[in-house]
């Protein structure tokens, strides 16, 4: 199951980098969560290309990411953001420790 996120959220951010057959077969498989054969049968290739496929994709996806870190820059983001509204929720508000989480916000962006 982690492995389908995993590939979910590499194919949200960096699928668009992707050749159109490439997009079409990782699609079916992080996506539709079709099986090899499934994906075999509609792009008309074997169970090993696809297979072959989806391995060179998740390489040269997670290699984006290492370079990129957008997934790991959003997930930062969004835990910097659910702090700020904690903190602003407290009954006395901490100034210094929303400031900082505002300038790692801002280092973020």
């Amino acid at each position: 199951m982690e492995r389908l996120i995993e590939r979910g959220l590499l194919f949200d951010y960096y699928g668009g980098l992707l050749s159109e057959k490439n997009k079409r077969i990782y699609e079916a498989c992080a996506v539709e969560d079709m099986s090899l054969s499934e994906i075999a049968e509609e792009a008309g290739i074997s169970r090993q290309a696809v297979s072959e496929t989806l391995r060179r994709m998740d390489e040269k996806l997670k290699g984006y990411e290492d370079e990129l870190q957008l997934i790991a820059k959003s997930r930062r983001l969004e835990e910097c953001v659910k702090a700020v509204r904690e903190a602003l929720n407290d009954k006395a508000p901490d100034k210094k420790k929303i400031d900082k989480l505002l300038n790692e916000i801002d280092g973020i962006i």
